[in-house]
């Protein structure tokens, strides 16, 4: 692929998964587009419920798109974006609000409290992780919901999101699509306070 699109690097410190290496320059403009279209999709499928967010974590921010949609939208709440590129937080810190923080982190060990946010969002990245690492954090840190966006073209990858996300009592899910959006919307709501321990760990 060419550079400014970005590359994919095997990471052998963070949970050995692969992470897109997109450059935080020009980021916007190539994705913002088709990313907005997917945050659209994500506010009507939660309906009132996502009004409800007052703790929003953000994993695989990039340069904060998700954020500046939530506030377009008048959320007032806590945005958490969280991503492992120092260049693409940079970005992200140049339009931050004074309710945005910012963390340098991989997925699979988010450094959140159990139960400590409302929603999780993993937006068109989580086809770069351990499913079932990343999974079990996103379960840990939530206490409300989850939402995991997959690309089109990785559907290969349905069913292991599923699976890892089945694997939990207490978590129901749902798929959205939309025949313009260019990623499929999985949704995990807790039914139950605490959901600690999935099945055949």
């Amino acid at each position: 692929m060419a550079s400014r699109k970005g590359r994919c690097n095997q990471k052998t410190r963070f949970g050995e998964y692969l992470t897109y290496d997109v450059p935080a320059e020009g980021y916007d403009e190539l994705y913002g587009k088709e990313q907005y279209e997917k945050y659209e999709l994500v506010s009507m499928a939660l309906r009132d419920r996502f009004r409800k967010f007052r703790v929003v974590a953000d994993v695989g921010c990039a340069t904060g798109l998700f954020g500046e949609y939530l506030k377009s939208i008048d959320f007032d709440g806590l945005y958490i974006g969280i991503d492992l590129s120092e260049e693409r937080l940079k970005a992200a810190k140049h339009k931050a609000h004074a309710s945005w923080i910012l963390i340098q982190a991989d997925a699979e060990h988010l450094p959140l409290r159990r139960n400590s946010v409302d929603l999780v969002a993993c937006i068109t990245v989580i086809h770069l992780l351990d499913i079932r690492n990343a999974m079990k954090e996103f379960v840990r840190v939530s206490r409300d919901a989850i939402v995991v966006t997959l690309l089109k073209k990785r559907l290969d990858l349905e069913y292991e999101i599923l699976k890892n996300l089945n694997r939990f009592p207490g978590l129901s899910v749902k798929r959205v699509t939309m025949p313009k959006v260019k990623d499929e919307i999985f949704i995990a709501y807790k039914t139950i306070p605490e959901v600690i321990q999935p099945h055949n760990q």
